[in-house]
């Protein structure tokens, strides 16, 4: 698989999670969750796991730069091992237009560009529903979810991983579902915004069944390739239009 570097971007019940696992096996890629590496950091009891500890438990949000430390490190790590040669899916960041100005700081420094940043458009309707359906493990250093419908625990309410207890997070909560939207799509607008003006962005419609949305994810990524080579094309055609560079003569001396 060649290198191919994909931002996973949706509010909260997209199915970002679902669909980046999904596309990892598809195109033999590994998964870059910044969830999953914080709790594995923690796990492994690493300076940032120690770092961002009280963050999690605590269940607020880890700073800026420590997120950002993270993902530079899991980047080089993937390179180091050349996990599917290098290229990753990347979901849960960036959330912000800083963060995402960050991202591409850190691989302008290594020479590197993401190829696509796919945003799971989804209805606010349908991603209340899921919400309310969405059970999580309450042993904060899992983070295992579940959907009740789509893709419940072997065992009702209890996690398949550890063996906690499932509960509905006070976020995914009626009462909290809409102003939690809201504050989605006012952090992310400008992140959004940010990687449509440099022709990074495809958006995709989020409603239907899983393999459905993950076969016009998949889609969208076939393109990526034709889309370098059609610009490559068209750059020699113009060039030839304009033929040869013209030389002007030299002054009279």
């Amino acid at each position: 698989m060649a290198e191919k570097r994909i931002v996973l971007l949706g509010p909260p019940g997209a199915g970002k999670g679902t669909q980046a696992q999904w596309l990892c096996d598809a195109l033999d890629l590994p998964h870059l969750a910044t969830g999953n590496i914080l709790r594995s950091a923690i796990a492994n009891n690493t300076p940032v796991g120690q770092k961002v500890k009280p963050f999690i438990e605590a269940g607020k949000l880890v700073p800026d730069e420590v997120v950002i430390s993270v993902v530079e490190e899991a980047v080089e790590t993937v390179k180091k091992e050349k996990q599917g040669a290098g290229g990753y899916i990347l979901d849960g960041f960036p959330r912000t237009r800083r963060q995402g100005e960050a991202l591409r700081d850190v691989l302008a420094k290594r020479k590197e560009k993401l190829d696509r940043v796919i945003l799971i458009n989804t209805p606010d309707e349908v991603v209340r529903e899921r919400l309310e359906q969405r059970r999580s493990c309450m042993n904060p250093l899992c983070g295992a979810v579940y959907n009740v419908k789509s893709n419940p625990p072997k065992k009702a309410d209890v996690c398949d991983l550890c063996g906690n207890a499932l509960v509905i997070r006070d976020d995914d909560k009626p009462e909290t579902i809409r102003s939690r939207q809201q504050q989605y799509w006012h952090d992310t607008a400008p992140l959004i915004d940010f990687y449509e003006r440099a022709s990074l962005l495809t958006e995709i419609d989020g409603t239907g069944s899983v393999h459905e949305v993950a076969g016009r994810i998949l889609e969208a990524v076939a393109k990526i390739g034709r889309r370098s080579a059609d610009s490559r094309r068209q750059k020699a055609i113009d060039d030839k239009k304009d033929g040869p560079p013209k030389i002007e003569p030299a002054p009279k001396q």
